[in-house]
């Protein structure tokens, strides 16, 4: 045996991805849940993708309505129930797991482009925690429409970022057209990302201007975006947008800023903690003039004033670690509060007043229409979008530091524990 070989194939990329991919397969084997409703989501909607091989065109239109309630678009359903003509369920569950790898790969050429000065191994390791994501593990392994929808927008954001380092127009206009594109086919799968087409214009706008451009490319997505609105227009499936099943609540509820304000920014500093250094972060803080600390005060207040969002022991309506946190603990959301001004303030300490930061994060914000507000649509896609796509001093927080992959993988590891064992845990 050329232990020389097998030493250099367990250190290449696809070495590593192949390990981390291996204990997938191990969680496939013993049935892992690590989001808890994962297999619940995925037998749910089986149900409704075998019925499109017994009527097409009655469940197509049946789909979303009334006693077939889902907040997911037919297509991804219509795939499986096609493959499932050709193989059994678990043989799908198989390829699907496969998910996992390409997201691993797209990431990592993602990471190569932004961070060219960095080696391989830093970014290959770097792009191998999503394996560790309890949303990718949990989606891999019980089907669901979501992770193939971010596997689309990643490689829209790769695209992006190939549009980003060229400087010719025709060039740009070329990779505008594939980043665009990606967006579409992800917000088919899962339309949540359909939001980020305003973070992408505002960067088209800025290289095209008014040009001609700009115009075929808006152009392009309202042709593709055609059988979209067809569908929505036809159906009443945006109903289960602004519904939760369990509790009445109308579209006002729903469409409570606050609420996904203070969640999602308590989520966004959670999943962004193995990356950014702490110490660094209250540096920034402290730099901050007094007079936009209390207008960020101002705006935080004003949101914990109106935010009304359930505590449930069961989890049911979602909220996020430090909100579950907070109501286990104390019993009333005093923690998650305090963990949302902190946030807001490491924020705009890390955004260093860079627009595109702030129209990303509204993005972020606005991706989530629905009342429930789960882990499950932020995870990795804040972690990603954090190294992919926001514009901070990454090197100075992350990789200047040696002992930063040892907190990121504890961190992460910390985390798929508690989700594994949330039952216990929270």
């Amino acid at each position: 045996m050329d232990y020389k070989n097998l030493e250099n194939f367990f250190t290449s990329k696809i070495g590593i991805f192949l390990i981390f991919y291996l204990s997938i397969l191990i969680g496939f084997y013993f049935d892992e849940n690590a989001l808890g409703g994962a297999k619940h989501d995925f037998l749910h909607h089986y149900q409704f993708s075998k019925k499109f091989n017994v009527n097409f065109l009655e469940m197509f239109n049946r789909f979303g309505g009334e006693g077939m309630g889902t907040r997911n678009s037919p297509i991804f359903w219509i795939i499986i129930a096609f493959l499932n003509k050709i193989f059994p369920i678990e043989v799908i569950r198989i390829l699907n797991s496969l998910v996992s790898l390409l997201i691993g790969f797209c990431l990592y050429n993602c990471l190569k482009i932004r961070f060219k000065n960095q080696n391989e191994i830093t970014l290959i390791l770097l792009s191998s925690t999503v394996f560790l994501s309890p949303t990718i593990r949990s989606l891999s392994i019980w089907p669901y429409n979501l992770i193939w929808g971010l596997l689309l927008f990643i490689l829209s954001i790769y695209y992006f970022l190939k549009f980003k380092e060229s400087f010719d127009n025709v060039v740009k206009f070329k990779y505008s057209l594939k980043l665009l594109f990606f967006l579409i086919l992800s917000s088919y799968i899962h339309p949540s990302f359909a939001i980020f087409i305003i973070y992408y214009i505002f960067h088209l706008y800025i290289a095209f201007r008014l040009s001609k451009y700009l115009l075929y490319l808006i152009v392009f997505c309202l042709i593709l975006s055609i059988p979209f609105f067809l569908y929505v227009y036809s159906t009443d499936v945006l109903f289960n947008f602004y519904h939760a099943d369990g509790i009445d609540v109308n579209v006002t509820q729903s469409l409570n800023l606050s609420n996904k304000i203070i969640i999602i920014s308590s989520m966004f500093l959670f999943f962004i903690l193995p990356v950014i250094n702490i110490k660094r972060s209250f540096a920034e803080i402290k730099l901050i003039k007094f007079k936009i600390v209390l207008i960020i005060l101002f705006f935080g207040f004003i949101n914990i004033y109106y935010f009304n969002f359930p505590y449930f022991e069961a989890g049911g309506f979602g909220g996020g670690f430090f909100h579950k946190l907070s109501n286990k603990l104390f019993d009333n959301n005093f923690l998650l509060y305090f963990v949302f001004i902190l946030s807001l303030m490491i924020m705009f300490g890390i955004f260093s007043k860079r627009v595109n930061n702030y129209i990303l994060f509204i993005a972020l914000i606005l991706s989530n229409p629905q009342f429930t507000i789960y882990n499950k649509y932020f995870d990795p896609l804040i972690f990603i979008l954090f190294l992919t796509l926001f514009e901070f001093d990454i090197k100075k927080h992350f990789f200047e530091k040696k002992y930063k992959f040892f907190q990121l993988f504890s961190l992460i590891v910390f985390f798929l524990i508690i989700s594994l064992f949330k039952s216990y845990v929270l």
